[in-house]
């Protein structure tokens, strides 16, 4: 029975769509093992660190009011090992941002890299001699953080996987 496009409902019409595309613009037989071995390559060129904690979100209001008026601070913990050093990521969500704090042990000296998803977006900055690094308003979105040995040295820059500023 053929339905006119009026009495469709949403899943039928959205198949109805999908068979069109797939007859028109079919996605190329390899797009799947492309993308893998993308993904795959792009991880040879770095030693990616392990997520080894994440805390949930511990949220503190300091003041009494309504929602509205309420001003809130959310924090995440998380923690990353690598074959050659651990990282401490610390994230406080204010209303008008986030701020990443960030400590590296042993210390050492390295910079470190704020990288959107898309790699439109990057952010640098340095690890001081305490192991310690911060972006005051880090890039929202998926982000990752890569290290590299500063002086630039034959090891690999390491990086943590992707996680949600």
């Amino acid at each position: 029975m053929n339905e006119s496009p009026h009495h469709l409902d949403d899943e039928a019409l959205l198949e109805a769509v999908a068979r069109v595309w797939q007859q028109l613009d079919p996605p190329p037989a390899d797009l799947a093992h492309g993308v893998l071995a993308r993904i795959a390559a792009e991880d040879l060129e770095l030693d990616l660190l392990t997520l080894v904690e994440a805390a949930d979100p511990v949220a503190g209001v300091r003041s009494s009011g309504t929602a509205e008026d309420t001003d809130e601070l959310t924090s995440t913990f998380l923690e990353y090992v690598g074959p050659d050093l651990r990282v401490y990521v610390h994230l406080s969500r204010f209303d008008d941002g986030t701020r990443l704090d960030g400590w590296v042990v042993p210390a050492r000296s390295l910079t470190v890299t704020l990288r959107d998803e898309q790699g439109t977006t990057e952010q640098r900055t340095a690890v001081d001699q305490h192991g310690r690094f911060a972006f005051a308003r880090a890039t929202s979105g998926v982000v990752r953080l890569t290290f590299t040995d500063e002086p630039p040295s034959s090891a690999r820059p390491r990086a943590t996987p992707p996680f949600h500023v």
